[in-house]
C-alpha cells in the first residue's frame, strides 16, 4: 500500500504526540520527511551512476565505505563511494599489529648457455689435398768425386790399344785369361789413375775398359748421378738392363750402371761394336 507524504507526516504526529512514550519528543516530523525524500533522490542518483562506479571500481582496483553526512540535519548515513587511488593504498598497508610480508629476493635472471659457434665449412666430407704426381729426383749437379774416365781411355790406357802395346803402357797384365777370341786381363800402376780391368781381342784390341774404383766423366755424371742427370749429359741415351748405354763419340760409348732407385753406382768404357763380357 503506497501513502502519500501528508499521510506520513500525520502518523509521525500521532505516534510523537502518543502519551504513551512517556516523554515529549522533539522531532519534527516535517523535518524527518523531508530528510526521507532527500534520501530517496539521492539513492535514485547513486543506482544511475552505479554501472559506471561497477567500472571505475575494476579499474582502479579498490572499493572503500564512506560516510554520507546530512547537511541540513548532520545525520550521517552509511554509503558506498570510490576513492581512486586511496583504496588501493589502504587495502595494501598492513593494519596494526600485523607484520609485513616477507619482500622476496628477486628470481635470478636466466642463465643462457652460449650456442657453440657455426662451423663455416662446407658441406660433406673434407677433401684430402690432391697428391702431385711423382716426380723423378733432381739433377744434383755434376759429379767430380773419383778419377776421370774420358771417351778415349782410363789415364794412358786408351780403347784399341793392342796386348803389346797395353803391355808397353802399363804393364803386363796380370790374372791374364783366354776365353774364345777374348783375353781378359788386370792393369794397374803409374799410367792408369787405378786399378782396372780390361777386356781386347787380337783383332780390335782393347774393348772394354772397367775401372774398380769410383770414377766420373767429363760432363760430370759418376756414383750418385740420377737419370735425369744420365739423359741431360747424353741424351741418345737407351736403356740397357740394369744400365744406360750412352754413346759418347763415333766408336765408344759410357755404360752407366743404375741402382733400383735410379742412382748411378758405376761407370766403365766400352767400344759400341764388340763381343767381349763385361769383366
Amino acid at each position: 500500500m503506497n501513502m502519500s507524504e501528508e499521510d506520513v507526516q500525520q502518523k509521525l504526529r500521532d505516534l510523537f504526540s502518543d502519551e504513551r512514550l512517556g516523554a515529549g519528543s522533539t522531532l519534527n516530523p516535517e523535518t524527518i520527511v523531508a530528510g526521507a525524500r532527500r534520501r530517496r533522490r539521492r539513492r535514485q542518483l547513486m543506482q544511475t551512476t552505479s554501472g559506471m562506479a561497477a567500472a571505475i571500481v575494476m579499474v582502479g582496483g579498490g572499493l572503500t565505505v564512506f560516510t554520507i553526512h546530512d547537511k541540513d540535519n548532520g545525520a550521517a548515513f552509511p554509503g558506498d563511494q570510490l576513492t581512486m587511488g586511496a583504496a588501493s593504498s589502504s587495502l595494501a598497508r598492513p593494519g596494526p599489529g600485523t607484520s609485513e610480508p616477507p619482500v622476496s629476493s628477486p628470481a635470478p635472471p636466466p642463465t643462457h648457455t652460449a650456442a657453440p659457434p657455426q662451423s663455416t665449412a662446407s658441406d660433406g666430407p673434407v677433401k684430402p689435398p690432391k697428391s702431385t704426381a711423382a716426380t723423378k729426383p733432381p739433377a744434383q749437379g755434376k759429379v767430380t768425386t773419383g778419377a776421370l774416365l774420358t771417351s778415349a781411355g782410363f789415364g794412358k790406357l786408351r780403347l784399341g790399344m793392342s796386348e803389346s802395346e797395353a803391355e808397353a803402357t802399363a804393364g803386363p797384365l796380370r790374372a791374364k785369361e783366354v776365353r774364345g777370341t777374348c783375353t781378359y786381363g788386370y792393369a794397374e800402376g803409374a799410367a792408369v789413375p787405378g786399378p782396372s780391368s780390361v777386356s781386347l781381342t787380337e783383332a780390335e784390341g782393347i774393348t772394354v775398359i772397367n775401372p774398380a774404383g769410383t770414377v766420373h766423366t767429363p760432363e760430370g755424371i759418376g756414383v750418385g748421378s740420377t737419370e735425369a742427370d744420365i739423359l741431360a749429359a747424353y741424351p741418345g741415351s737407351t736403356k740397357d738392363g740394369g744400365a744406360y748405354v750412352a754413346p759418347v763419340s763415333a766408336v765408344s760409348a759410357y755404360r752407366i750402371f743404375v741402382a733400383k732407385d735410379g742412382s748411378a753406382v758405376s761407370i766403365l768404357l766400352t767400344s759400341i761394336n764388340q763381343d767381349c763380357q763385361f769383366s
